[in-house]
């Protein structure tokens, strides 16, 4: 008879060869899909592409090339083809979200009641995250006064935590008008109200991939399917207090629970961790301690845990 004991034990192996087993596939997947990436995109790949798509030359029409089981359409040569422009076209698409991180359109709203005959100037953010571009997001500007450049902002996709109207009131005022006439206009910025909002944006997510980094580093979305591993966490919650994340939110094994505040560049300003002993100074000093970054909070807190 085995012991439920033992049973447990190997069950929580088993358990962890198979998440180990599952990691090192995602690894592998994502490895050859960067080196067949950067294999296609190579200037030797290149090359070899291009004299594929050439014609060969009358005079070698005869001499069997080392590129004929490749010519035409042998499946071989379709394939390389074809996924050579996917790359290609996913390379300047990198590289044109890369470098152009706002960009501006125009566009129509077909309401007949539009304001403006229906026009409106659009921009588009680019945000990137745990190293890949995310959906952008989008502000549509019209122009509600006849007759002036005056904007206004129409619709958008910025999070709502983003504090979008103050910054339109900081960096887009509207003037003070009696009916339709304009008393007294005020000055706008509309490059300045860009680069604000997008601030915003790219620290939000910032500090939303260091929480999901400092849940990953202490295994807080995997599955616990054994009283041992349970027992093996210290920290068994950490996630944002607010919308903003602004606020984090942190608990302990032992029922200890802290909140930290961070400012809209990550640094982690002050911490207060309470337990049924009180304040835990020691632990607050590590979270605040070091170079304060939100992100290094794991590995100021394992120092002192392990």
């Amino acid at each position: 008879m085995i012991s439920a004991t033992a049973h447990d034990a190997s069950s929580e192996q088993l358990d962890r060869e198979i998440s180990s087993l599952k990691a090192q596939i995602a690894a592998l997947k994502a490895q050859r899909s960067t080196q067949t990436s950067n294999i296609i995109s190579s200037r030797a790949s290149l090359s070899i592409l291009n004299r594929l798509r050439a014609p060969p030359p009358k005079s070698m029409s005869t001499v069997k090339s080392l590129d004929d089981s490749l010519r035409d359409d042998t499946p071989l040569h379709t394939a390389l083809l074809l996924n050579a422009t996917k790359q290609e076209a996913r390379n300047l698409e990198c590289l044109y979200r890369a470098c152009a991180a706002v960009t501006t359109f125009k566009g129509h709203d077909p309401d007949p009641k539009a304001v403006d005959h229906g026009n409106f100037l659009g921009i588009r953010i680019e945000v990137g995250s745990t190293g890949k571009f995310i959906r952008p997001y989008y502000i549509m500007l019209n122009k509600p006064y006849p007759s002036n450049a005056l904007l206004r902002i129409h619709r958008h996709t910025v999070p709502p935590c983003i504090a979008l109207d103050t910054l339109a009131h900081r960096y887009l005022p509207e003037p003070k008008v009696s009916g339709s006439t304009i008393l007294k206009e005020k000055k706008q910025d509309l490059p300045r109200f860009v680069r604000a909002v997008r601030k915003e944006v790219v620290a939000y997510h910032n500090r939303i991939t260091s929480i999901k980094h400092l849940r990953k580093q202490f295994k807080l979305d995997e599955n616990v399917s054994s009283k041992g591993k349970e027992r093996e966490r210290v920290i068994v919650d950490i996630s944002a207090a607010d919308a903003e994340a602004l606020q984090l939110r942190m608990e302990w094994v032992d029922g200890r629970i802290g909140r930290c505040l961070v400012d809209g560049r990550g640094a982690v300003k002050k911490c207060a961790i309470v337990g049924d002993d009180g304040r835990d100074r020691e632990t607050e000093r590590r979270v605040v301690g070091g170079d304060k970054r939100m992100e290094a909070i794991g590995t100021r807190l394992m120092e002192g845990i392990y």
